[in-house]
């Protein structure tokens, strides 16, 4: 039955939207013909008249009847519809075959008028069609309804089954489950007892190893206080040794570059020197051989030999002025060439000194960090035997605090059973009272299980009548369908 209910509703889901759209389009169509040529008779009016008989028959007679009258009604519109389409062709004016069409006519005049034809014709097919549908989907929904109900009224009886089967077993075993539950509250309070004295020693047993941990790690706090002290300040000392080490390196540095650059400009202002005294040197030497050719001169004259002489004498000068600042660049240079490398020595004893205080201050830091790290070790490891400990008690705690909650509820539940049982027993017209509205649900089920199965029978009754003018329908509605795509088709293509 799921299957078929499923199977139906997808059927009535389809057919109430096509029935929608084509019961739009039926009205306009017929409301033409009634104006057009067709007469009273092939009205909606007409057609409604035609209903009633057929609805008469249906409910007279089974499934065949319904089907001749169906076939009837069919073959008596299709001999309606075609006078009517007739008569509108006689209509029209005649004129000679062999004179041209002034208008051709398009294809897609010819498609609106073939579908005009056609919604005239099956005008009546789709009003049964419409009834039709309509028909088993009332019939769908008055047999889901029933079947709803039914459901309903099968749950409750089973509930009032099960509560009255409880209360029978509870009166006829009354004595034994009063005697089983006095046991069971009796064990269960034992059982709390037992619980509650081991939560109580396990909670005091925690909170003295919560204290025992607490007391033991303020004394390895002070016990390592003086082991931390030294590290920190070791740590301080090597930091400050790195930072030392650090500028005696930029200052060896900036001593080195110093040395470099009085060399260099020792060098350059000597070389300077030395060639402005080579010059006058060399320009001795000419002065010199100049006077000396005037001399072998007989034609020389005595104010040319004076002159001679004063060049070489000026020259003389010049060089002896010109190896004085050679001696004095010398002097000046190689003192400061001096005083720049007796400070690059100096930086260079001030690094050294620098890196091995470095080293022994990093030799300290790790050793005092090493002894800090293995009071630490043992003082961690005591810490956490005692925290393991402290563990283990808070997951017994647990344990014992979940018993405490089992025996409590299972104490409840004995409690509970027990004064159920005594309340049953003491009401015994409740029972009574639930049997009799247990009966009356059997017998409402029974009912709406009739009216469930006769409205099955009903509505396969309808499917089998109605199956071929919904078929009929379906294909009309097919057909107009894919009138309508092709129409869109030939418009937009």
């Amino acid at each position: 039955m799921a299957d078929e209910t499923e199977e139906t509703k997808a059927e009535e889901r389809l057919e109430q939207a096509e029935t929608e759209e084509h019961a739009e389009q039926e009205e306009p169509e017929a409301s033409e013909e009634s104006d057009g040529n067709r007469g009273p008779a092939d009205g909606p009016a007409s057609l409604e008249s035609q209903d009633e008989p057929r609805a008469d028959a249906e409910q007279g007679d089974g499934p065949e009847d319904g089907d001749e009258a169906d076939a009837e009604q069919s073959a008596e519109l299709q001999d309606d519809t075609e006078p009517a389409d007739d008569s509108e062709e006689n209509d029209e004016p005649t004129e000679p075959a062999t004179e041209p069409a002034t208008e051709p006519v398009s294809p897609q005049q010819r498609i609106i008028d073939t579908a005009q034809r056609a919604a005239q014709a099956g005008t009546a097919s789709v009003t049964e069609g419409v009834s039709a549908v309509r028909e088993l989907s009332a019939a769908r929904r008055a047999h889901a309804t029933a079947f709803k109900e039914l459901e309903t009224l099968e749950r409750d009886t089973k509930r009032l089954a099960e509560q009255l089967e409880h209360r029978r077993d509870v009166e006829s075993n009354y004595e034994r489950i009063v005697e089983v539950q006095m046991a069971e509250i009796e064990d269960a309070g034992r059982a709390l007892e037992r619980a509650r004295v081991r939560r109580a020693n396990l909670e005091s047993q925690l909170e003295g190893k919560n204290n025992e941990l607490k007391r033991l790690k303020e004394a390895n706090s002070q016990k390592m206080a003086p082991s931390r002290k030294l590290m920190e300040q070791a740590k301080d000392a090597l930091a400050k040794a790195e930072r030392a080490q650090a500028e005696a390196r930029r200052a060896l540095k900036n001593a080195q570059a110093q040395a470099d650059e009085a060399t260099a400009s020792r060098d350059s202002k000597l070389q300077a020197a030395k060639r402005a005294a080579d010059t006058a040197s060399a320009k001795l030497a000419r002065q010199q051989d100049q006077l000396t050719e005037m001399r072998r001169d007989p034609s020389a004259g005595a104010k040319g030999l004076s002159q001679a002489s004063s060049s070489v004498a000026a020259a003389l000068a010049q060089l002896e002025n010109a190896r004085e600042n050679v001696a004095r660049v010398n002097q000046e240079t190689g003192q400061a060439v001096q005083i720049a490398q007796t400070h690059l020595y100096t930086q260079r004893k001030s690094l050294e000194e620098a890196e091995t205080d470095l080293a022994q201050a990093r030799a300290r830091e790790e050793e005092l960090r090493g002894a800090y790290d293995a009071k630490r070790s043992e003082a961690n490891e005591q810490e956490s035997a005692v925290s393991s400990k402290t563990s283990e008690l808070k997951e017994s705690l647990e344990q014992a605090r979940d018993d405490e909650a089992g025996a409590r509820g299972r104490g409840q539940a004995a409690q509970a059973a027990l004064e159920e049982a005594r309340d049953i027993h003491a009401h015994p017209e409740l029972t009574d009272e639930l049997s009799e509205r247990c009966q009356e649900s059997r017998a409402r089920t029974e009912e709406q299980r009739r009216l469930v199965e006769r409205l099955a029978a009903e509505e396969r009754t309808v499917r089998e009548r109605t199956q071929r003018t919904r078929k009929v329908f379906y294909a009309l509605v097919a057909v107009a369908v894919v009138i309508v795509l092709l129409a869109v088709l030939l418009a937009f293509g």
